[in-house]
This record gives C-alpha cells, structure tokens and sequence, in this order.
C-alpha cells in the first residue's frame, strides 16, 4: 500500500494595543490537504488465494483506492479583542468565520461555514 498526504498551512496575525487597557487581534489561517491510498493488495499464505464466495477482491481494493482520495481546503478569519478593568479583572471578545470545502467528499459532504462567538470573563488572583 502507498499512502501519499500532502498539508500546506499558511498563518498571518496581528495584535494592536490600542491604549494600555484596550488590546485587538486578529487574522488569516488557510489549510490544505491532499492525501490518497493507492496500490493496495494483499498476500496470501503460501500464493494460495483464499475462496472468494464471489467477493471481487481487485474491485474492493479498488473502490477502497478511489474513497480514501481527501482534499480538504479551510479558510479561518478572526478576530478578538480584550479590555482590562484592573489587574484581576478583564473582559474579552472573540469572533471567526471558517469556510471548510470538501472537494473529495468520502462519506458524505462535509463542505460548510462556521460562524463562532465567544465572550470571556478572566478574574486572576
């Protein structure tokens, strides 16, 4: 069996302090992923082929070779932001927006945008 993947990721991001208190962030990831099983066989105990009961052993392992072909492309914008009341005491919002794209669905298609939101409230002691 040959398994051949391939991943590539790409990251910018940026951080603004906007006064002392006050602090912004944000950026761009990207991934892609390729990856695929080619040249799948097996072998049998001493070259005899076991009985089939009419299971197509070359059409399985070829159906088998065309499934496992992924391509997968994710694109991820966000951006947060965070304010300090005192030293114990802050605040923060985060936002992102994914754009995941199946271009080689196996199952079934897992394509789709993800919007999230969150707030945080931080308290140290």
């Amino acid at each position: 069996m040959e398994n051949n993947t391939e991943v590539h990721t790409l990251l910018f991001s940026a951080d603004f302090e906007a006064t002392e208190k006050l602090k912004f962030n944000g950026g761009l990831i990207f991934n892609w992923s390729k990856s695929e099983m080619d040249s799948l066989s097996a072998s049998y105990y001493e070259g005899k082929q076991p009985a089939s009961f009419g299971y197509d052993h070359a059409i399985a392992f070829k159906t088998w070779e065309d499934n496992s072909d992924q391509e997968i492309q994710e694109i991820e914008y966000y951006l947060g932001c965070s304010y300090d009341f005192s030293e114990l005491l802050s605040i923060n919002l985060n936002a992102s927006y994914t754009d995941y794209e199946d271009d080689e669905p196996y199952l079934y298609d897992t394509s789709g945008d993800l919007f999230l939101v969150n707030a945080g409230l931080t308290f140290r002691f």
